[in-house]
């Protein structure tokens, strides 16, 4: 078979499920955002941050299991113990004192590790903030033309790039050829674009808004590889450490806003405007907690797969917003019919390479499948099997000289 799938693994799902979750964030915003122009940058942050602190469920949980573990393994070393106190050797005294210094290296090195760690989430918090904050003071509406060609390009670009230099990320001929289809294609869906740009000084600003803001948001989400790969933390813990942060710093920000000058509040404003009754309310309440399991998606993305897997997803939604766009556009003349069949074409080639990239789907032919995952473990299987065969047959050997030369003995005997 040219074509066929990696083995199977429910942790591939997640990219695909997920964001089915953002579309239905689409819905229930609805039910309590009547008016759009109540829904301010600073209120989706504010949102944003606030649904991580729903991980504090997931978080128990896991709390609560591993004491559970911890309690076995405890009580299977005591039962070790008592069998094991007759057989030492080492004086009561001589024990302590190594005791004592082994306890205070460990000491010593937790909370260096737990200083890291606060500094690195730190930095995370400011980096997811920032992120924000750069959409709300340069997004414009007129950059949606370019989005589903270089915003999506710059998103993909900055995973496999800082993938690379940071996760140390290893690519082969299989991600470099499908790398240059999806940067050709973007490109194609890039010129098309361009002739629906009135003010070319927008173009510029576009590309160059989609360039960092690319930027950040993909180095806040290698950075949060980085911290679990470091710190063996699970997404759970981060998620209610920044949303904790970010969203009592977005408060502060708000309050000041206030009072500086009234009209600049944001979430304050937000909430009178749009939770007005109990089903408003509900809405909210709704629409955070669709918007904490889309938030997990990304996190559980990142934690069991690579960022790189994101892009997915990414494709996904973005393929959505673009249907939705046409639908709701006033713009005509570039969600007309051929346009839409050129995207649709393009998004679903390039969707295919990204799951070549992420070795999802493997291309049996021109050597596009050998340095994948599946085919480095059928080679070591089969040279483990190689190695053992090997060895049994010099064992086999080896057995047949002993028996030979024993019988030599025992003739010249």
């Amino acid at each position: 078979m040219w074509i066929e799938f990696s083995e199977f693994n429910f942790k591939l799902l997640i990219p695909l499920i997920f964001p089915v979750f953002k579309r239905v964030q689409d819905f229930t915003k609805k039910l309590y955002i009547k008016d759009s122009k109540d829904d301010k940058t600073l209120f989706k942050t504010f949102r944003y941050f606030f649904s991580y602190t729903l991980s504090f469920i997931f978080l128990i949980i896991v709390h609560v299991r591993t004491r559970k573990k911890e309690t076995k393994i405890i009580e299977t070393k005591e039962e070790g113990s008592d069998k094991l106190e007759n057989k030492r050797t080492m004086s009561l005294s001589e024990s302590l004192t190594m005791t004592n210094t082994i306890t205070e290296i460990k000491i010593a090195n937790k909370r260096k590790m737990r200083l890291k760690s606060y500094l690195f989430l730190g930095g995370l918090c400011l980096l997811g903030l920032f992120c924000y904050f750069f959409r709300k003071f340069f997004e414009q509406s007129s950059f949606r033309i370019t989005k589903q060609s270089m915003g999506i390009f710059f998103d993909i670009a900055g995973y496999i790039i800082l993938s690379y230099l940071i996760l140390k990320q290893k690519l082969y001929l299989h991600s470099y050829v499908t790398m240059g289809i999806i940067a050709f294609v973007l490109l194609c869906l890039f010129i098309i674009s361009i002739f629906y740009v009135e003010d070319k000084i927008d173009l510029a600003k576009s590309l160059g808004y989609y360039f960092f803001y690319s930027l950040f948001f993909v180095l806040y989400d290698v950075l949060k590889k980085k911290y679990m790969i470091m710190f063996f933390n699970t997404p759970y813990f981060m998620m209610l450490v920044i949303g904790i942060s970010c969203t009592t710093f977005v408060l502060i920000y708000d309050l000041f806003a206030f009072i500086v000058d009234r009209e600049n509040e944001e979430i304050a404003k937000g909430f009178r405007s749009c939770i007005t009754g109990v089903g408003e309310a509900f809405g909210f309440i709704l629409d955070i907690i669709t918007q904490f399991i889309w938030n997990l998606g990304i996190w559980l993305i990142i934690y069991y797969l690579t960022p790189c897997h994101y892009f997915i997803s990414e494709y996904i939604s973005e393929y959505i917003y673009y249907l939705k766009n046409a639908r709701d556009s006033k713009e005509e003349s570039f969600y007309k019919t051929e346009n839409i069949v050129i995207f649709s074409v393009g998004c679903f080639i390039n969707f295919c390479c990204c799951l070549v990239f992420n070795e999802v789907v493997i291309l049996n032919f021109c050597g596009l499948d050998y340095n994948t995952k599946k085919r480095i473990q059928q080679r070591q299987r089969t040279e483990s099997r190689l190695t053992v065969s090997a060895q049994i047959l010099l064992e086999t050997d080896a057995n047949d000289n002993e028996d030979m030369n024993s019988q030599q003995s025992n003739h010249s005997n």
